[in-house]
């Protein structure tokens, strides 16, 4: 395999691969696997899914909705509004029946980024303001303030009684940014009763209520943004994550617009300036060659997440950008060498790559996870989908990806995008691989060594990020379906 590089494209035949002066030989029936020989592929084989048939996607819509499945289970447990983390009580690092406040708002994001139409999902999401409502006027047992708790049992909500790694500071933010776009919603929507259910519980506009949970939330956000805190996973503390900052932006940008909304014009005012002094702390977590999550967390995958979760289309930390795309090249080669069973993939012709959680990670062996790895297909989406709306990138540029994802050079405009688009569809279908012995249950990780599932059992943000990476996947498809191709496009 790592003689052979990937040379097509989505939809390329026998002739045109032949024309690149590729090689070209049956994968599958009714698919052609066009590949250059004699030249190495990337560190960790072929990134590109040489798979799939043409038009095919890593997960069909049988598999799709049984993730599906697995994520709407671990929602609205008993009716109470609460997520679950995962349904397993028992695993190496302890129990995860709780609801995580960060993972919450993630997951119920997810539910609103991927559902059909609103009404679908308004019931559950009516149901998850309550859940707020209730946990964030509960008395705090620790002397921090409720609404940086990291988790809460189910279905009382009360905040967990036992040590844990407590302030976290991201969780307010997130859940606002979550609950601010359910609430912008309701008014885009204006059905009778949209108005009065954001006045009643989002957003007041008088001190009841803390001024309605979102308010209650950012306001925190805002006047606490550079406190000290503990990580994403819950290990080292500092007042200045990448994660937090760059989610703390987006959630009170996002937070102002719907203060605007409910005419409360001095806090819209009030958290855009706060998101411009955050804004003026994030390119320093730039190096010259990659993004850092922190001084004491350099090579993290988190980062990853970020620029997913974080990213407000105004071209900071942009998926085309040398910062993000010089952090994957970094990550790309961290983790290809950290773990066995990327090479045994390599060995078996499986396309794609596994991404753990940060350099010298040590947790239940230290092993790639399934939500990090499906986070890195949902950004290579979207970096498909920006060489579309581009149609021509920089050398630069070009050659970042070339670094990253071993592609082709002269591609530009659809056969760049989908050249891209096949690198995410091998990343999931190397995450398929393995979890199709359990019939797409997915837990936490997959073995660093064999590529079993290990940890928490049905980790709910597995199933979300695989979910959104899917999604992002369509939102190619759909830009793809409106671009038109040249000529020059589609023989290069």
């Amino acid at each position: 395999m790592s003689e052979r590089r990937d040379g097509g494209y989505f939809g390329i035949t026998q002739n045109e691969c032949k024309a690149k002066g590729c090689c070209c030989r049956p994968a599958a029936p009714g698919q052609q696997w066009c590949f250059y020989h004699g030249n190495p592929g990337a560190k960790c084989g072929n990134l590109s899914s040489n798979l799939l048939k043409p038009g095919e996607a890593p997960f069909n819509d049988t598999q799709l909705e049984k993730i599906k499945g697995y994520f709407l289970a671990n929602i609205d447990i008993e009716g109470s509004g609460a997520f679950v983390a995962a349904p397993d009580h028992d695993t190496p690092g302890g129990n995860y029946y709780y609801h995580w406040e960060r993972d919450g708002a993630l997951t119920m994001h997810t539910l609103q980024r991927t559902a059909e139409t609103l009404e679908a999902i308004e019931g559950k999401l009516k149901n998850y303001v309550t859940w707020v409502e209730k946990v964030q006027n509960q008395p705090d047992p620790h002397s921090i303030d409720i609404r940086t708790e990291p988790k809460y049992t189910i279905p009382d909500g009360k905040p967990y009684s036992g040590y844990w790694c407590r302030p976290q500071n991201d969780g307010p933010g997130l859940r606002a940014k979550t609950l601010t776009e359910f609430g912008l919603a309701l008014l885009e929507r204006g059905k009778p009763g949209d108005l009065d259910f954001v006045k009643e519980h989002l957003w007041t506009g008088t001190d009841q209520k803390h001024g309605g949970i979102v308010k209650y939330d950012l306001n925190w956000q805002a006047a606490n943004w550079r406190s000290n805190g503990c990580d994403l996973w819950e290990e080292v503390r500092s007042d200045d994550f990448f994660w937090n900052r760059f989610t703390m932006r987006i959630s009170l940008i996002t937070g102002a617009k719907l203060a605007s909304r409910m005419g409360d014009v001095a806090t819209a005012s009030k958290y855009q300036q706060v998101a411009k002094d955050v804004e003026a702390t994030l390119m320093s977590h730039y190096d010259g060659q990659y993004v850092y999550e922190s001084r004491n967390r350099l090579k993290d995958a988190v980062v990853i997440e970020a620029f997913n979760v974080g990213y407000l289309d105004d071209e900071l930390f942009a998926p085309l950008s040398k910062e993000v795309l010089g952090t994957v090249v970094t990550l790309n080669d961290l983790f290809c060498n950290s773990f066995p069973v990327n090479k045994l993939d390599e060995q078996a012709n499986v396309p794609g790559i596994l991404y753990g959680r940060y350099e010298g990670d040590d947790y239940n062996g230290g092993n790639p996870w399934v939500l990090l790895t499906a986070s890195l297909a949902q950004l290579i989406y979207r970096q498909a989908a920006a060489c579309l709306k581009a149609e021509l990138v920089s050398v630069d540029t070009y050659s970042l990806l070339q670094k990253a994802y071993d592609i082709n050079t002269g591609l530009e405009g659809r056969s760049l995008g989908d050249a891209l688009m096949s690198v995410a569809d091998g990343v999931l279908v190397r995450i398929k691989h393995h979890v199709k012995q359990t019939n797409f249950h997915m837990a936490e990780q997959i073995d660093r060594n064999d590529g079993h599932m290990t940890g928490a059992e049905d980790l709910t943000w597995n199933y979300a990020d695989i979910l959104k990476a899917m999604h992002a996947r369509k939102e190619y498809m759909k830009i793809r379906a409106a671009t038109k191709v040249s000529v020059q496009q589609v023989l290069v």
